[in-house]
């Protein structure tokens, strides 16, 4: 099952590393991972691409071009793996258009974000990320929801005494969890706000210096991950 998930990290070039470097712990797929291992594979977007863009938009105006591409009798594939697939592939052009002229962007010809052809689903060649996936904390839209979140922060390092190591993940959430015969709900809505008021009221109970700078801002990223278990 795919799910998604999104990432707090510092402000970084290495979008990609770092990410990495949260995840790798957490892999269900070697020998040393972690008890509460949860993916066999991810991508950075994939099929939930575009969900933060969505999320900023009115739902009322996205519910009108729904109620257009019923109107146009646009088809999908029978078949749906992520995405649904636009088909036959000739309606990209009309469908696009008119997702432009309702929620026009910087990039005048983007396609429609909510068909496969909108990105590769699975990462490749660099095109599997959309507009704001990858996004700044402060910039997250409030409707957003997601399955998963971690943020991340450095680990300690033991020469200079002081929390500069490596990246990692330092708290998580899910939208359920497995106890070892059935899966319970956790107390979380799925926003991101609700996950940072619970990480800082965690934070709470550290040394200042330590809360101070593992406390996320609003110039810290948050990464659409597309991971399956």
């Amino acid at each position: 099952m795919h799910r998604h998930c999104e990432i707090l990290i510092p402000a970084t070039d290495d979008v990609e590393g770092a990410v990495s470097a949260v995840m790798a712990k957490f892999n269900e797929g070697t020998d040393d991972r972690e008890p509460g291992a949860f993916w066999d594979w991810y991508v950075i977007g994939g099929r939930f691409a575009g969900n933060k863009l969505l999320a900023k938009y009115d739902k009322a105006k996205l519910d009108a071009f729904y109620d257009w591409l019923h109107a146009e009798k646009v088809t999908v594939s029978g078949l749906q793996c992520g995405k649904q697939e636009l088909s036959p592939p000739s309606q990209r052009e009309k469908v696009d258009a008119k997702w432009n002229e309702m929620f026009p962007s910087a990039q005048a010809d983007a396609p429609c974000p909510l068909f496969a052809h909108s990105n590769d689903q699975y990462g490749r060649a660099g095109n599997g990320t959309l507009p704001d996936d990858v996004l700044k904390v402060g910039d997250v839209p409030e409707r957003l929801r997601m399955e998963r979140v971690i943020i991340a922060g450095r680990g300690y390092n033991s020469e200079s005494r002081d929390w500069t190591g490596e990246l990692e993940a330092k708290f998580m959430l899910a939208s359920d969890a497995w106890n070892g015969c059935n899966h319970m709900p956790v107390k979380w809505d799925g926003s991101l706000a609700d996950a940072l008021a619970q990480y800082r009221e965690s934070l709470s109970s550290c040394k200042p210096e330590y809360a101070a700078q593992s406390n996320p801002t609003d110039d810290w990223l948050a990464v659409t991950v597309d991971y399956h278990s």
